[in-house]
């Protein structure tokens, strides 16, 4: 088989071959990579090898804009490849490529869903059940947990205190302090956390 054309396609990046009267289009890398060019001559198996290439380069720069666009973690972006019907092998190669080029960094999510969640009045427990639901791996959600600036955590679980200490004041002393702890247990802090309040 020939090559009879290469020429540039309306889509960036993309070129329109043409071999034996039918159009393809491969990206400009997989272009490079086998030296497609007019005139060259190609065979069954390189062609393949060709358009095998293109469609997982085709998954890597679907993987690389969800990534980067949408601050998707690791586990997050092999399960898109996977939804979009690449293999599990081909997915966690794809998704290590792009967290050796530092496009995909977990523990970076994870600081920064944090420092937004401490932010808004979570507590640590709640905290490592969120990050878990989004599949992150439980021992770097331990580690970024115990990294935690404490005095940011509880300046946050005063201020959520605060917010809310009123709420409960129509009814007596222990029936108040006991609505107060139980909605700060269900913010995810501990009877250790809450302890630091003194609540009266």
């Amino acid at each position: 088989m020939i090559i009879e054309s290469v020429s540039k396609a309306k889509k960036k990046n993309l070129y329109n071959v043409i071999i034996e009267k039918k159009v393809y289009e491969f990206n400009e890398d997989i272009i490079i990579e086998f030296n497609l060019y007019k005139g060259k001559e190609i065979d069954d198996e390189l062609l393949n090898k060709a358009l095998s290439s293109n469609s997982i380069n085709d998954y890597y720069n679907k993987a690389l804009n969800y990534a980067a666009r949408y601050f998707k973690n690791s586990c997050e972006t092999r399960q898109y490849l996977i939804d979009k019907g690449l293999s599990n092998d081909l997915s966690f190669e794809i998704v290590n490529k792009l967290i050796e080029k530092g496009i995909i960094n977990d523990r970076n999510i994870i600081e920064n869903n944090i420092f937004s969640l401490v932010k808004n009045g979570n507590g640590k427990l709640l905290i490592i059940e969120k990050l878990k639901q989004k599949r992150f791996d439980i021992n770097l959600i331990n580690e970024c947990v115990d990294n935690i600036d404490m005095e940011f955590y509880f300046e946050c679980l005063n201020k959520l205190y605060k917010k809310v200490k009123n709420k409960y004041d129509k009814y007596p002393d222990y029936v108040r302090i006991g609505k107060l702890k139980s909605y700060l247990y269900s913010r995810g802090y501990s009877s250790s956390d809450i302890s630091e309040l003194n609540i009266e």
